[in-house]
């Protein structure tokens, strides 16, 4: 349910995105490099709405690329924590490692926004909506299948992180880049933990360091 919703949000993005880049392209013309024969036989201009690539045909398009789903992490915080793009929520309460102007590490402790919103409304210190899974909790395929799902709408790329269990072996390891190349993702990137690698997020039940 959660991938139809995505995906259907994604889609009006897309198309409505297309839409407005065309009828700019009516005012002001096409992106310098618009070559309108090679630009309608890409492959993801060619599974756009036929509306959409008729009024490319006839009027051009204002911008080469239009959608994109961009690290959301560190830059969240900007939002008071209110959301990572297509990430689920690391942890409830984290604690996030961010460089100041000296290049030293500070650490805050912050609570996922919509946790927040949920524990205030309940009169609560503590606790999770019923609803509530983490990114750790998620399997690989889950992860996977959400971004899969949003690729045919993003023509730039998506960014999303995958965590690894510590204990998942090499072969399991390499299979989930196989496994995003067969379901036509353009990036994947993966964070395991080990004892030398440190981590931007903790679980907030962990100590500052």
């Amino acid at each position: 349910a959660a991938r139809e919703v995505a995906a259907g949000a994604m889609r009006v993005i897309c198309y409505e995105a297309y839409a407005a880049s065309v009828a700019l392209a009516r005012q002001k013309g096409g992106f310098p490099a618009f070559d309108r024969e090679r630009y309608l036989a890409s492959p993801f201009v060619a599974a756009l709405p036929a509306a959409l690539r008729d009024g490319i045909a006839r009027d051009g398009i204002r911008n080469s690329h239009l959608t994109a789903i961009a690290p959301a992490g560190s830059i969240s915080l900007l939002a008071g924590n209110i959301s990572s793009g297509i990430e689920p929520v690391f942890a409830p309460d984290q604690r996030r490692s961010v460089m100041d102007r000296s290049g030293a590490l500070e650490t805050f402790a912050l609570t996922d926004h919509a946790v927040g919103v949920w524990r205030k409304l309940n009169g609560a210190n503590e606790g999770v909506p019923p609803a509530t899974v983490t990114a750790t909790e998620l399997g690989i395929d889950a992860h996977l299948d959400m971004q899969a799902v949003l690729q045919p709408y993003v023509d730039n790329a998506i960014s999303k992180t995958i965590h690894i269990p510590s204990e998942c072996d090499f072969a399991s390891y390499a299979n989930v880049f196989v496994s995003a190349y067969d379901k036509g993702l353009k990036g994947c990137t993966t964070f395991r933990p080990s004892a030398g690698a440190g981590a931007v997020l903790r679980n907030g039940a962990s100590p500052l360091r």
